[in-house]
């Protein structure tokens, strides 16, 4: 048996079955109330025939009507009780799946809630850090910073405005355009593209291995730039024999299938115990090629 899919929709085709057994069981109650209809209808008859019989005093065909009449509302009763517990099944079926589906909704609310704030958080958080590093008067990094909060809770107010949805580049660049800040962010800006995040790898076996490795190699190739920049040229071994390992974890892994490649060079750099910086032109230009994909 094939292993299912990475890209697979559990609760998509959990409820694909059920809607399935629902129109089983449907056709069940269908055919078995056809057969029930029938033996009623014969059971009927032979009553009729056991009345003439009786009429007539016919005793020879009143007991051979009786017994067509017992077995026809055997067969009835079996096929009655058939449809009874199709119809059962089907009622169970279909509030198991009015359940997952309520279920599902609030989980995915619940994740929606997550998303948001993790998404808020770093929107502030960044900005936050762009204003002092790049504001030296400190009255007005008090001035922005108290901006900035008024205008990100303005922003995030509205539910129903689904501002979690949008790349977290194009909402700060946004947010920064109206602190006046506009070049200040073009200086920060390569290192939070304005890409959404990219797509798990889909295709073949191999189109999926050379999407991670071309994903791979950009992070790669950006994180050697940050070693670059360490002060120590004799730990840099070091640095890549644990650049190779975490490149190997399941977390590095699931990064590169679903995070910008900048993210993911930056956590790698961040778990190395060291800074990463985008004032390299090539570094920025090669993240913005694997994360527009």
């Amino acid at each position: 048996m094939e292993p299912a899919s990475e890209d697979l929709d559990i609760h998509a085709h959990c409820r694909s079955l059920a809607l399935q057994q629902i129109g089983v069981l449907t056709r069940l109650a269908e055919i078995g109330m056809q057969l029930a209809e029938a033996e009623g209808a014969n059971a009927l008859a032979a009553q009729a025939r056991v009345a003439e019989a009786r009429a007539e005093d016919a005793a020879a065909d009143a007991t051979g009507a009786r017994a067509e009449a017992r077995q026809a509302g055997l067969a009835f009763s079996r096929f009655a009780r058939s449809v009874q517990h199709s119809l059962a099944l089907r009622s169970r079926a279909a509030d198991h799946l009015c359940a997952r589906a309520k279920d599902h909704v609030a989980v995915q609310e619940a994740a929606r809630k997550a998303r948001r704030a993790r998404h808020r958080d770093e929107v502030e958080f960044t900005l936050g850090l762009m204003i002092n590093d790049e504001v030296e008067d400190l009255d007005r990094v008090a001035e922005l910073e108290a901006e900035l909060e008024e205008r990100v809770a303005d922003l995030y107010q509205d539910e129903d405005v689904r501002v979690e949805d949008r790349p977290v580049g194009s909402v700060m660049a946004g947010l920064a355009s109206g602190l006046g800040l506009t070049e200040e962010w073009r200086r920060w800006a390569p290192g939070w593209p304005a890409t959404p995040r990219p797509a798990r790898p889909a295709g073949s076996e191999a189109k999926i291995r050379a999407e991670r490795a071309r994903r791979r190699d950009i992070v790669v190739a950006v994180v050697e730039r940050a070693f670059a920049d360490v002060p120590d040229p004799s730990r840099i071994p070091g640095l890549r024999a644990g650049l190779a390992v975490r490149l190997q974890e399941p977390d590095v892994i699931e990064w590169l299938d679903t995070e910008c490649a900048a993210i993911v060079a930056d956590r790698l750099c961040r778990s190395l115990g060291i800074g990463m910086y985008f004032d390299d032109p090539e570094a920025a230009d090669d993240l913005e090629a694997a994360d527009t994909g």
